[in-house]
């Protein structure tokens, strides 16, 4: 099955739908017991063996997947969510027309795949559910009701099916964009436009991990290692000093466009400090270094404008390559001292930093 279909039939988020599902079967679990025994308590049943058992049986199943949800919500796969409501639609379907209870009490077991399905599958599936469990609940009441009651019956349960779903679709459509927009500011620096550190990080990751698992495989990687590019803009706190900070600001946003008409697809470009960013790069060393060389001519030859006025900017570039699986530390590690090495050698240029103890290498 491919993604888009595990995604139909998967839920939002598996450990909040593991959550939910551990509650409800606890209340399904424990208003089992109590149908079946409140009944004989007030002596009005004397039921029989055989829906003691079912009911011992069904109040153990729903217990213990309450407990394996609550300790582990993220065990079950994402369809199994889905097979899991249509499950309880056919066991109640079932339920209802062996015991011929079409009263409120059989017919709100209905509405717990119903809830569950559309606060946490997709509009797909919550519409289907919500149709078996009209059909499921509208055969118990067709069997058991004169055509007028049944009538009735059979209106209110369509309503409130249909309410139910549609209110918890569109509080849950609301839901995830509220959380694209807030995923949105985490992800762009708010002056730039470009990701921000905790991107570079994720992206960092997703390389490393990529070269792991090659490397366990014994395959060839797809990319000969991966580089880290730091970019500082030399002089940022005299350039803010004397010409003002929204001229600073217009620096940045400045640098971050140039650096981003140099930038090819596969690359992380980030804003990590105030006039500090960082660029992540999966290839070869000398990709690596012919990028740093491109973003360091690309700013030094397209001075800031700035009140009819050409404002030089320069760049500071540290560089730093690793062909085997690293973490972003590593190589931030080395670049930053490749970057510290070309501040001290007067700005204004690129230097590639080395894992071992070579010195640095100047260029520009």
């Amino acid at each position: 099955m491919d993604v888009r279909t595990h995604e139909m039939f998967g839920p939002r988020d598996g450990t909040a739908a593991g959550r939910t599902a551990s509650v409800m079967c606890l209340v399904g679990g424990v208003a089992t017991v109590a149908l079946e025994t409140l009944p004989r308590v007030l002596g009005s049943s004397e039921g029989s063996a055989a829906s003691v058992t079912w009911t011992a049986v069904g109040a153990l199943i729903m217990l213990g997947l309450a407990v394996l949800l609550h300790c582990r919500p993220g065990v079950m796969p994402g369809r199994g969510y889905t097979a899991l409501c249509l499950v309880a639609v056919v066991v109640n379907t079932t339920t209802s027309n062996l015991t011929d209870n079409s009263t409120f009490g059989g017919l709100a077991w209905f509405m717990f795949p119903v809830i569950f399905s559309a606060a946490h599958l997709g509009r797909f599936v919550a519409w289907v559910i919500a149709v078996l469990s009209l059909a499921g609940s509208f055969s118990i009441i067709f069997s058991t009701q004169p055509p007028e009651p049944a009538a009735a019956d059979i209106a209110s349960m369509t309503a409130v099916v249909v309410m139910t779903t549609t209110a918890l679709l569109a509080a849950v459509r609301h839901q995830d964009q509220l959380v694209r927009q807030l995923h949105e500011v985490a992800s762009s620096d708010a002056l730039t436009g470009l990701a921000t550190r905790r991107v570079l990080e994720q992206s960092a990751e997703l390389l490393r991990s990529e070269a792991s698992t090659a490397a366990k495989r014994q395959a060839t990687p797809q990319t000969d290692g991966v580089g880290l590019i730091l970019i500082d803009v030399d002089r940022f706190k005299q350039l803010n000093d004397t010409l003002g900070h929204p001229v600073g600001d217009a620096a940045l946003v400045h640098v971050a466009q140039l650096v981003r008409s140099v930038v090819a697809s596969g690359d992380t470009l980030a804003r990590i400090g105030g006039d500090e960013f960082a660029l992540l790069i999966p290839g070869d060393r000398a990709g690596t270094v012919a990028r740093a060389d491109a973003v360091h001519a690309v700013v030094r030859e397209n001075p800031l404008v700035h009140s009819a006025l050409d404002v030089p900017v320069t760049v500071s570039i540290g560089v730093a390559h690793t062909v085997g699986p690293s973490d972003l530390d590593h190589l931030y590690t080395v670049a930053d001292a490749a970057l510290y090495q070309a501040k001290l050698a007067g700005r204004d240029r690129v230097v590639v930093g080395h894992s071992d103890p070579s010195p640095p290498q100047a260029s520009g």
